[in-house]
């Protein structure tokens, strides 16, 4: 493995460790569903390959492969409608690969992630002058 690859994914688990942290200190995992919950929604959207298209994370895939979807902010049963009748781009999943109960394990994964840094807030991202 090279060390490109290496790093992301020492950043990607960083990434996600930080996120719980975050949705923890913040009090959203009580409300969308305690750790492991989540931990078994972030398990389901890995495995079933969320992750190809809208990053590991939900911050959305590498040259607009997939639009960023996390933090979740769709309602659960919206979200589970656009998974089963998707639009042209996106491969639809219905029951027979994804059931209703992972559907809801992977909205709360996404809705437990918090929103990321804006460019102009990480400082490796400004031009020195």
């Amino acid at each position: 493995m090279n060390m490109d690859m290496q790093m992301k994914l020492k950043m990607t688990h960083v990434a996600r460790t930080l996120a719980l942290c975050a949705a923890c200190a913040a009090g959203s995992v009580s409300a969308q569903g305690n750790a492991a919950d989540i931990e078994h929604g972030r398990q389901l959207f890995m495995k079933n390959g969320c992750y190809s298209c809208h990053g590991t994370v939900g911050q959305g895939g590498e040259r607009s492969a997939g639009p960023r979807i996390a933090p979740m902010a769709m309602p659960a049963d919206a979200f589970k409608t656009f998974i089963r009748n998707p639009p042209e781009a996106m491969p639809r999943f219905d029951e027979r690969f994804v059931s209703d109960a992972d559907l809801e394990a992977i909205h709360r994964y996404l809705a437990s992630l918090p929103k990321g840094r804006s460019a102009k807030e990480i400082a490796l991202l400004q031009v020195a002058r």
